[in-house]
């Protein structure tokens, strides 16, 4: 059976961004003529599900993805595949509850505009992808008419429902694989900006290291940009300072790993023979890196779904329901950016 064309593949296909076809199929305006038959002519090509005779369902009910990019320097242009697997988790779940679901982005935050937007959009709740915002940034969302899920973080203060990646387990299991691989010498690279995530993740690299019965060596703690072409330049701006590499590297995200290797090969350094690397996001990409880049994959279309589910949910019982703080656990996938010391020393 013929697999159901997503909206990130039918945005590819159109050369157009996934929230032009969300306002297409659900027959918003917003999007020129031309781009619009584009669009719905793949669609119907496709046998689309959220057709009708050709043409968007009417629906009356309504859900919003909010994509809000307040600096850039966590979601860019490197992410694209990592914000269309969230939009298409929370399409496929709006759909099955009877709701059409609305993409939107904003590229800054402008607390006034984005609770102004959601107050008059006349949807019955947005789930908002918030990765770079801070915890004094969700306090702005208490003016919000609509129920909100927020997703990639968690402030578990916030009088909010959060459906987030578990990074103390998925952290873990990163670390604990290149312990069984047989490394002892393990440093991190984190953001120069932290996020929540980055944060958490950093603690829980501590944390997992102690359990190993490792004792964390600062000096393999290091910090790097989270764009490709910036965390390549700051790791060769640390490896041209003299520093000392372990054997091998946790980084808290895949675009910040895939720069340190760059940055690493240049300077003379094999990459898995003298420093293991491991990512963090199982981005498409990670698999075409030189090596293939050994990562840490926490389902996106999982943790969107559940967070359209929780949002449902909760515009039907609205304050009486608890808030929940949702965690999906993830998986390290394995490839050849991580060797094991066992064998090396085999081969010597």
């Amino acid at each position: 059976m013929k697999k159901n064309i997503t909206v990130a593949e039918i945005a590819k296909l159109a050369d157009v961004s996934p929230a032009a076809v969300s306002l297409v199929l659900n027959g918003k305006p917003g999007v020129g003529p031309e781009a619009r038959e584009r669009i719905l002519k793949i669609a119907r090509e496709n046998n689309y599900k959220g057709l009708e005779g050709g043409m968007p369902r009417k629906r009356h009910r309504a859900l919003l993805f909010v994509n809000i990019v307040k600096h850039g320097q966590i979601l860019n242009e490197n992410h694209k595949a990592f914000i269309a697997d969230y939009i298409d988790g929370a399409q496929m779940k709006a759909g099955s509850k009877g709701y059409s679901l609305e993409v939107t982005a904003f590229s800054s935050f402008n607390p006034s505009e984005v609770t102004s937007y959601l107050n008059s959009s006349g949807a019955d709740g947005a789930v908002i992808l918030g990765t770079e915002l801070d915890e004094e940034d969700i306090a702005h969302f208490l003016k919000s008419h609509i129920p909100l899920v927020f997703i990639d973080l968690l402030y578990p203060h916030m009088p909010f429902d959060f459906v987030d990646m578990n990074n103390d387990s998925s952290v873990y299991n990163a670390v604990t694989h290149l312990v069984r691989m047989g490394h002892r010498e393990i440093g991190i690279v984190t953001g120069k900006r932290e996020t929540s995530n980055f944060a958490h993740r950093k603690r829980s690299f501590v944390k997992s290291l102690e359990l190993a019965g490792i004792t964390p060596d600062e000096r393999f703690f290091f910090t790097a940009d989270s764009r490709y072409e910036g965390a390549y330049k700051d790791m060769l701006e640390i490896l041209s300072s003299g520093a000392g590499m372990p054997s091998a590297l946790f980084c808290v995200n895949d675009i910040i790993a895939m720069g340190c290797i760059r940055a690493l090969r240049e300077k003379g350094y094999a990459v898995p023979e003298d420093v293991s690397v491991v990512g963090f996001d199982n981005l498409p990409a990670a698999s075409m890196t030189e090596p293939p880049l050994s990562t840490v994959s926490v389902s996106k279309k999982k943790i969107s779904s559940k967070a359209v589910s929780l949002l449902t949910q909760r515009i039907k019982e609205g304050s009486r329901m608890p808030y929940e703080k949702i965690m999906i656990g993830g998986e390290v996938i394995e490839r050849k950016s991580v060797r094991s010391i066992r064998d090396f020393k085999e081969d010597l």
